[in-house]
């Protein structure tokens, strides 16, 4: 039982925030309201703390993300909202310190105790964070990571090496999470499923679909592969993967966002780039999830803040949108991304480009597929839904479907999402996909008009795995190996 004192002190933390939270733990995982002690520490103390921790890092990156793939805009005009240098440190932070690092113990303390269940959820966790955090720094630490303090100045390993290892994981959880048997496995402890392995497995395979087709740009074999993928992935909005607030837990973009907006401590809004592929502005059809995503108050029409301007915005992301809403979930892997996936590779995988127009029927049906999966999401009228999939604008057939038209729907449904970044770097923030998208005012100058391609090295750990840090960082507009 020694390696049950090896438990970061990030655990011990978030235990102490998470008891009593019957929501989130359930029934009598933690017996001590007051003290978190080392025969706490099992498997079923760690699963909710590295679920939960995966949701906060969400939100953590999409905060910055978003203002860079023109979700969002900032009030104050500075940071990632105009390019500048962005670490994302808290989320370099939650993804090694309160993620991985838990979730690297739960696979081993699964593995001493003949629990191939646990093994596999934390794998998919694993596969997950590991995932985002290649997508924001390229170049980063794993198989020495977590040796400490053997090794205290992990080294880093290349892109492709990482996108191998996220692979690995989830070749490795499918079949912990089919086996036969276990000696423990996830139930109330299982913030998402409750124990429901078959879900775990779909979205085993939904990330192997989207790191495949993260890698597009590598070669035409990609789309093949991520449709394959497909074929086990998530299938419907019922098993999305998601992480559900409350009342008591409160969803972070309704705390950090929208309640601040209350006492007039604005952050950020919507961007005038998101609200104009909704609004009517880039194509003739008003979108009916505008009113849910986005509150114009008392204003006339629905106007996003350019990006770098500061200023001339009638909407924000108050309490009353679905997104800032205390109950929303983040979505952290979801049916209509799969959808559009699916719709983008079976376009690709029959010759289509940037600009090219036509596509098998298969990706035709998966882009109104995912627009349905996303509008029922946000709980918009069914007459709404049909009548927006009929208008001639979305309803164009499969003979004039454009990567444009797949890429806008998929940038809409991934609204503060992680991912919308990855989408616009993959096609370098290309007009002709993402409809007249440019550069910010009071653009970095540093970056001599190219675009924000990366985040940097972290404070924390540039004073400690300086070397390492030195020896992988790159220029912030140099694209990553995975767009090449």
């Amino acid at each position: 039982m020694k390696k049950l004192f090896n438990i970061s002190f990030s655990l011990i933390g978030l235990m102490i925030l998470l008891v009593g939270c019957d929501s989130f733990l359930g029934g009598d995982t933690n017996t001590d309201p007051y003290r978190a002690t080392p025969d706490l520490i099992k498997l079923d103390a760690l699963l909710p703390t590295v679920i939960k921790e995966s949701g906060d890092n969400h939100y953590r990156i999409a905060y910055s993300t978003s203002q860079i793939a023109q979700h969002t805009a900032s009030y104050f005009a500075s940071g990632a909202d105009i390019h500048e240098i962005t670490r994302i440190n808290s989320a370099w932070t939650g993804i090694y310190l309160r993620a991985l690092t838990n979730a690297d113990q739960m696979v081993k303390l699964a593995e001493e105790n003949g629990s191939p269940h646990y093994a596999g959820v934390a794998q998919v966790l694993m596969a997950l964070n590991l995932g985002m955090a290649t997508d924001l720094w390229e170049n980063i630490p794993f198989d020495e990571a977590f040796k400490g303090p053997e090794i205290l100045k992990p080294a880093y390993q290349a892109q492709e090496e990482i996108y191998n290892r996220v692979n690995s994981l989830l070749d490795a959880a499918i079949p912990n999470l089919q086996a036969a048997t276990s000696v423990f496995s996830p139930s109330d402890d299982d913030l998402i499923y409750k124990g429901d392995l078959s879900k775990w497995e779909k979205v085993a395979y939904a990330l192997k679909a989207r790191y495949a087709i993260h890698l597009a740009n590598k070669g035409d074999s990609y789309a093949t592969m991520a449709l394959t993928e497909l074929e086990n992935a998530i299938d419907g909005i019922e098993n999305d993967f998601e992480l559900i607030y409350n009342s008591r837990n409160l969803n972070p973009w309704h705390s950090q966002v929208g309640l601040p907006i209350k006492t007039g401590n604005y952050t950020i809004t919507h961007s005038a780039q998101f609200i104009k592929c909704l609004n009517g502005d880039y194509y003739t059809v008003v979108d009916p999830r505008l009113p849910i995503i986005a509150d114009k108050g008392g204003n006339d029409n629905y106007s996003g803040m350019i990006n770098g301007s500061g200023s001339g915005s009638t909407t924000n992301l108050t309490v009353d949108t679905w997104y800032a809403s205390s109950e929303a979930p983040i979505m952290m892997v979801t049916y209509a991304e799969m959808k559009f996936i699916e719709a983008e590779a079976a376009f690709l995988a029959n010759g289509g480009t940037t600009t090219s127009v036509g596509a098998p029927q298969q990706a035709y049906e998966a882009y109104l597929e995912g627009i349905t999966a996303h509008m029922q999401k946000l709980g918009v009228e069914e007459a709404e839904v049909n009548a927006y999939l009929a208008d001639p604008n979305v309803a164009v057939g499969a003979a004039n479907l454009t990567l444009e038209l797949i890429m806008k729907e998929k940038y809409i449904a991934l609204f503060l999402h992680p991912e919308a970044w990855i989408d616009v770097r993959r096609y370098n923030y290309n007009p002709d996909v993402f409809h007249s998208m440019t550069l910010p005012e009071n653009h970095n100058p540093d970056l001599n008009g190219n675009f924000l391609q990366r985040a940097s090295y972290p404070f924390d750990e540039l004073s400690r795995n300086s070397g390492e840090v030195d020896k992988n960082t790159k220029e912030i507009g140099s694209r990553m190996w995975r767009d090449q």
